[in-house]
């Protein structure tokens, strides 16, 4: 931004605080996100950098802690398998020890146990089935736990446990 008047600069980097403020509003988000948002907002990159590096010094955002948070909201809310959720952290832009990190906090030891996750998915999925034909209920459950990451593995013993 050289060559730009000091009052010039720093309504740009009013405007992008206080879109970056909004934006977080909403809900947690990564780094990358807020970048991208920014971006999309026309915000010059160097204003852009500045907010974000004063944002994630003052702890707006964080992607570890992001990672664990959105990691919890997509197990609980969308029953995602532990690859689902790393596919969509890294979409997101978090680093990959951070995905390791909340990973293993969740199906760590005393965690999530992912054919425990597949059973109770497809059981609360198969309830709405119950007027199918076995053999069409069967495969729909496959394809239900497969869009949401499970390995044949966990597929087909949480079938088992229903069957």
């Amino acid at each position: 931004m050289q060559g730009t008047a000091p009052g010039a600069r720093n309504d740009r980097l009013k405007r992008a605080r206080d879109m970056a403020y909004r934006y977080l509003a909403l809900r947690d988000r990564s780094e990358r996100e807020l970048r991208d948002y920014l971006g999309r907002k026309e915000i010059p990159s160097e204003a852009a950098d500045a907010v974000i590096e004063d944002f994630a010094r003052s702890g707006y955002i964080d992607d570890r802690r992001f990672a664990a948070s959105y990691a919890r909201y997509l197990i609980e809310r969308k029953g995602l398998s532990r690859y689902a959720l790393r596919m969509e952290l890294q979409r997101k832009g978090v680093r990959q020890d951070y995905i390791d990190d909340a990973l293993e906090g969740f199906f760590g030891e005393d965690g999530y146990d992912e054919e425990g996750l597949a059973t109770a998915l497809a059981r609360k999925k198969a309830a709405s089935m119950h007027n199918l034909p076995q053999d069409k209920a069967k495969r729909r459950l496959t394809d239900y736990l497969r869009r949401r990451g499970f390995s044949f593995d966990a597929i087909k013993k949480a079938l088992n446990a229903l069957i």
